[in-house]
């Protein structure tokens, strides 16, 4: 895929193993800044963060409630964590990139760049897409298939961390398309290869599904064929960048 290749100078295990804690804690630092940022900035969110759930509503109201008195600050800090954890994505993709750069080929790195920009774009529509239209569909179709059995009861923490969760998995779902588009130019992986382990791959997103949203069938579903189209996806754009 990459011709003229010539060997590059190897470094000590133990310059790559202090290189990478630099840049974890440093990611940790940021995702610490947003969560605290955001936590200090919930109550002006709160109108932007219950929008999905209004609008879902229509013209029908029905206030959330907490059973227990510390559930609404950890729903606040549940929350502002996984809104946190997403705005720092595009942080974790440049020094993940940075990290591997020095290891990579000349012709890898300027495909690499290419995909770093466009991962920046991926995530702000991925966080879009989640909090616009998956949000409000999903919302609506939960809220209507429960009205229609059951008297409603909506706990604050269950909703808070329901919009955290769908808006981060939007982001990283966003980003799935790239990073197998990378691999694949790469040679680290390949469609045939994938084939061959395909039983395994599909249980493993199902159980990253799983992980996601416990308990929640429909979104595990969604999740699921999001990722394995998404991966598809990523074939094709191994062709294109």
């Amino acid at each position: 895929m990459f011709p003229h290749r010539r060997e590059l100078p190897r470094l000590p295990l133990e310059v790559h193993l202090a290189e990478l804690r630099k840049r974890l804690i440093f990611c940790l630092a940021v995702l610490f800044f947003f969560w605290c940022l955001l936590f200090y900035l919930f109550p002006r969110l709160t109108p932007l963060l219950f929008w999905p759930y209004t609008r879902a509503m229509g013209e029908a109201h029905l206030k959330l409630v907490f059973t227990t008195l510390p559930e609404a600050i950890m729903a606040a800090l549940k929350t502002t964590f996984f809104l946190a954890l997403a705005l720092t994505l595009p942080v974790i993709s440049y020094h993940a990139w940075a990290y591997l750069s020095p290891g990579l080929y000349p012709e890898e790195r300027r495909l690499g760049r290419r995909v770093l920009l466009l991962s920046f774009f991926l995530v702000v529509l991925g966080i879009s897409l989640g909090y616009f239209v998956w949000l409000p569909v999903l919302l609506k179709f939960l809220l209507g298939f429960g009205f229609s059995h059951f008297e409603a009861n909506l706990r604050l923490q269950n909703y808070l961390a329901f919009l955290g969760k769908t808006v981060l998995v939007s982001a990283l779902v966003a980003e799935i398309p790239l990073a197998i588009a990378f691999l694949t130019r790469i040679n680290l992986i390949s469609r045939k290869i994938l084939a061959r382990k395909r039983w395994y791959i599909l249980g493993g997103i199902y159980l990253l599904a799983l992980f996601l949203v416990p308990g929640d069938f429909l979104s595990q579903v969604l999740i699921f064929m999001s990722f394995y189209l998404l991966m598809e996806l990523g074939f094709i754009l191994a062709k294109i960048i």
